[in-house]
């Protein structure tokens, strides 16, 4: 089996929502308690295939890529215009949806849903519908 440093791990963490913390804790019955709350991703961390290393490192390095240039855009996001240059007002926009895409890759790489609980979809209006 293939095995992802500890660096690509913290990243392929990152982009899918989950956390970098050996366990989190909640309240259980009024007493704080550990849970494991991402046994899905690192059980796929641990089980890719050798031929798959080569796919998930392309593809982490285009989040790092459409992050970084999310993080670049930030200055421009008080401008419209720069001189003759015209700034698109639906960039950040863009940016948002090529990263969804890219996590979205990963995410079927693994075999494993990004973390609904991700604070970063919530701010970018991403809902889930419930049933039941």
């Amino acid at each position: 089996m293939a095995a992802c440093t500890p660096q690509e791990k913290v990243r392929v963490r990152h982009h899918m929502g989950y956390l970098n913390v050996a366990e989190a804790f909640t309240f259980v019955m009024g007493t704080p308690a550990g849970v494991e709350t991402q046994f899905l991703i690192e059980g796929a961390l641990n089980r890719l295939l050798d031929e798959s290393m080569p796919e998930l490192r392309r593809i982490v390095a285009a989040c790092d890529q459409v992050e970084q240039q999310m993080l670049e855009y930030v200055e421009a996001l008080g401008v419209s215009k720069l001189g003759q240059i015209e700034i698109d007002p639906k960039l950040q926009q863009k940016l948002r949806s090529e990263y969804d895409r890219w996590v979205a890759a990963l995410s079927n790489l693994l075999g494993v849903p990004r973390n609904p609980f991700d604070n970063r979809m919530k701010m970018a209006g991403i809902n889930a519908r419930v049933q039941g």
